[in-house]
């Protein structure tokens, strides 16, 4: 593996909310805690981390953060 790929279960500005979702139930528990309804929004399939973000005026890399520490605590 080229490490330039980077960790596959790794979320990023452009995962989308639904793959974010389908890689662990923490990653809908933030969602959750931030009062996001993103899991059930009609737009998880196409909207990406970083239109959540820009949508609903939160930092992004402060979101990026705190979805990946909830995966990393699932694994």
């Amino acid at each position: 593996r080229n490490i330039q790929d980077g960790n596959p279960m790794e979320i990023k500005e452009t995962t989308t909310v639904e793959e974010a979702i389908k890689k662990s139930p923490a990653v809908a528990a933030v969602f959750k805690k931030l009062r996001l309804d993103c899991p059930s929004c009609r737009g998880a399939r196409a909207d990406t981390i970083m239109k959540v973000a820009i949508n609903n005026g939160l930092e992004l890399k402060s979101l990026l953060l705190e979805l990946n520490r909830a995966l990393k605590e699932t694994d």
